[in-house]
């Protein structure tokens, strides 16, 4: 079929053994998350760190091609932070690179003898031995394996080599596909890296009503005045945006008493060199490297900002971009270890724990940093806490409802009590707490889609079916954008994305049967997750961030038995 190699690149790290495979998926489940997602429900239930676990690197029908921000690619497999099905998603350059490789996607199983990079050129595919590479960070990596050519290269740092339960898998610098764990995956397999390149050209159905439909929509996106902010501000720019809604949690989520100006995005380009970053396709350029006494590091995104911010009760950009550029050399999620070091912060000062980690937070954390190393080479105090917050929480004594977790995957930076269905989202989301399985937030402010189903309504009187369903069609929309896959900053309408897809493919889908495609990867991966051993009360919202606030509006807050009937109207309107 147009829009696909049809050709999964198949590697046995223990064996050596190379070959390519077909898949019969890709019409039901349209490519990324979806056939990434298809491929792993055939494996079985197998340990995340056992041999058998793949490591599936999926793209999608318009990713290599000219249809603007699908410079992306999906990475699936069993999480060790929550024992679920695991994936995370990244721009750069990589996804587009492997695409037109000549290979939809890349399956690995199996260990290596010695740690290993993987090398891909224009379709030729051979395993090499990293020793000298194993302990390196992650700009190290890349550095050392771009010697051997102009690679796009995906990377593990030192916290995926020591199995660290929310390590990242970073490409093209510092873009992650942060969450779930799957670094330490890699790390388990002894698999530091991955290097392609490719010049194939993606075969498409109607090539030149394609690229016609590519340019007009880049065109309109370039003049939209949403694009523009994330242009002149990256994702930043929701420190300025959210406060107002009282979208960004400050002190462990324990309230939003804190100076958001001292950290607004235009602060930030006001006090530094700042320049943008394009992953592969991309029209607006959100990402952003910075002039940082005299070294050219990676710009925080919002996630970041908020996390090691407001959520820690830091008011200094120059601890967030120190923090931000170690993290990411190490290999670590940004968003876990922001909630982590909060959640201490917090226990510490309500005498919920023993205060000997308490010299990482005094004298404005001074020695915050010795600890964040710590914790990538899960030694000394670090070594608890690698095991992610829950797990750490829990060998402490320190009640559910204070654990600001959902499924074992750490809360983002978006309160539940300024859109409530949020909270769904974060309650029922495959991987955990996950802001980019539904974007309630967006939604609720206007980012209605009321052809396929998505109505924005009052963000705190969420209880009725109507309401409900929105969010469940967010949820079956956001499948689409990963399995195509799509940027979320980049909003065509869903007519051009059926568009896009059809003239990609040769298919004749409609609307209907595209978020037909989208609620079919949602129920499959609820299936993985049940046959992992997922049980109904893991559908939770811990009451840390649906308590309301002092001082803010009652119904903000969620109580239980709103959160009971959110949930039961969730499950009839899904037929779970």
């Amino acid at each position: 079929m147009p829009g696909y190699w049809n050709n999964i690149l198949y590697i046995d790290l223990t064996t050596g053994e190379i070959w390519n495979q077909e898949v019969d998926a890709w019409e039901e489940y349209i490519g990324g998350v979806g056939v990434g997602a298809y491929i792993f429900s055939k494996i079985g239930k197998e340990d995340p760190f056992s041999e058998k676990n793949p490591i599936i690197i999926m793209t999608g029908p318009l990713v290599g091609t000219a249809f603007p921000n699908t410079g992306r690619h999906e990475i699936i497999s069993r999480s060790p932070l929550t024992n679920l099905l695991g994936e995370s998603n990244s721009g750069g350059h990589f996804g587009y690179s492997l695409k037109r490789s000549g290979f939809d996607g890349i399956f690995i199983q199996g260990i290596a003898e010695k740690p290993s990079v993987v090398y891909i050129d224009d379709g030729d595919v051979s395993i090499a031995d990293a020793s000298s590479l194993w302990g390196l960070d992650v700009y190290s990596t890349q550095i050392k394996v771009k010697e051997r050519g102009e690679y796009s290269v995906m990377s593990i740092g030192p916290a995926g080599e020591n199995l660290v339960l929310f390590s990242s898998v970073m490409n093209d610098e510092g873009r992650a596909a942060g969450r779930t764990g799957l670094g330490a995956v890699f790390g388990s397999k002894r698999l530091k890296a991955i290097a392609v390149r490719g010049k194939k050209l993606v075969p498409l159905a109607r090539k030149d009503e394609f690229n016609r439909l590519s340019s007009r929509v880049a065109k309109e996106l370039i003049e939209s005045p949403v694009v523009s902010g994330f242009r002149d501000y990256g994702s930043m720019i929701w420190m300025d945006g959210g406060q107002g809604f009282g979208d960004i949690p400050a002190n462990y989520f324990r309230d939003h008493n804190f100076p958001y100006d001292s950290l607004s995005s235009m602060k930030f380009h006001e006090t530094y060199v700042v320049r943008s970053y394009h992953c592969s396709s991309c029209v607006i350029g959100c990402g952003r490297s910075v002039d940082f006494h005299g070294k050219n590091v990676d710009g925080p995104e919002y996630e970041t900002v908020a996390a090691f911010g407001p959520l820690l009760g830091n008011q200094d950009f120059e601890k967030i971009l120190k923090w931000n550029h170690l993290v990411n050399s190490l290999g670590m999620d940004s968003i876990s270890t922001g909630v982590l070091l909060s959640a201490v912060k917090y226990f510490i000062d309500n005498g919920m724990i023993d205060i000997s980690l308490n010299k990482y937070f005094e004298n404005g954390f001074e020695r915050l940093e010795d600890l964040i190393v710590d914790i990538a080479h899960a030694r000394g105090d670090g070594k608890d806490l690698s095991k992610g917050l829950e797990r750490f929480a829990i060998s402490r004594g320190i009640e559910r409802d204070m654990i600001a977790t959902v499924k074992g995957l750490e809360i983002p930076m978006h309160d539940p009590r300024a859109f409530k269905l949020q909270g769904l989202i974060y309650a029922t989301s495959s991987r955990g707490a996950d802001h980019m399985q539904g974007d309630m937030y967006q939604v609720d402010i206007g980012g209605s889609h009321e052809e396929i189903g998505i109505v924005s309504g009052d963000r705190w009187a969420v209880d009725t079916d109507e309401r409900v369903l929105s969010a469940i069609k967010t949820q079956d929309y956001r499948q689409i954008y990963n399995s195509l896959i799509l940027c979320y900053y980049a909003q065509p309408s869903p007519s051009e994305i059926l568009d896009a897809f059809n003239l990609s493919t040769g298919l004749e889908k409609s609307l209907d049967d595209l978020m037909e495609s989208g609620a079919r990867i949602v129920n499959l991966k609820r299936r993985i997750n049940v046959d992992l051993g997922l049980k109904m009360e893991d559908d939770y919202l811990p009451r840390i961030v649906r308590s309301p606030i002092q001082g803010e509006p009652e119904e903000s807050g969620m109580g239980d038995d709103e959160l009971r009937s959110l949930l039961e109207r969730y499950y009839r309107l899904r037929g779970w």
